[in-house]
C-alpha cells in the first residue's frame, strides 16, 4: 500500500481500525510509515478532542426535565392562545349558521305531481320534490331537495 491510498483509507475506515485494535493492511502501512503514522495520530487526537467537547456540551439535565422547565417559562397567554382561537372560530361558525338559517325563507311545500304523470310522490316534511321524465319511458328521475 502506498501513502496516497493509505491517506484515502484513513478518512473512510472506522476509528477502531485507526487506533490499531484491528489488524489490517492500513495499520501495517501506518506502523512502517512515519508521515502516515503522524496523520493517524492527528486524526485520533482531533477525534478525542471532539468527543470531549461533545461530552461537555451535553445538557446536565434529562431531556424530560428540560422540556418541563421550558413549559414553565412560557407565559400563560402563549400557551392558551390555540384554545382561545378555536373557541372564537367555533363561536363565529355558530353565529354564521344561525344567521344563515334565519335568513333563508322556507319554501312552501311543492304539491305532488299531477295525476296525468302517473306518479304520486309525496316529499318528506319541509322538503320539495321534482319529477323529471326522460326520453326513455321506463326511466323517471325523482329529486328530493
Amino acid at each position: 500500500m502506498n501513502c496516497a491510498a493509505a491517506r484515502e483509507m484513513m478518512l473512510e475506515v472506522d476509528l477502531t481500525e485507526l487506533d490499531g485494535t484491528i489488524e489490517s493492511e492500513l495499520i501495517e502501512h501506518v506502523r512502517a510509515c512515519a508521515p502516515c503514522s503522524a496523520a493517524v495520530q492527528r486524526i485520533l487526537t482531533a477525534q478525542r478532542a471532539l468527543r470531549h467537547a461533545l461530552r461537555n456540551a451535553a445538557p446536565r439535565l434529562a431531556p424530560d426535565a428540560l422540556i418541563g422547565r421550558a413549559k414553565r417559562h412560557v407565559p400563560l397567554y402563549r400557551r392558551a392562545w390555540p384554545a382561545a382561537a378555536l373557541a372564537a372560530a367555533a363561536t363565529l361558525g355558530a353565529l354564521l349558521l344561525s344567521r344563515l338559517e334565519s335568513s333563508v325563507p322556507m319554501l312552501p311545500p311543492t304539491p305532488p305531481p299531477t295525476a296525468g304523470s302517473g306518479l304520486a310522490v309525496q316529499p318528506p316534511p319541509g322538503r320539495s320534490v321534482a319529477v323529471f321524465r326522460t326520453d326513455n319511458p321506463d326511466i323517471v328521475v325523482i329529486w328530493f331537495y
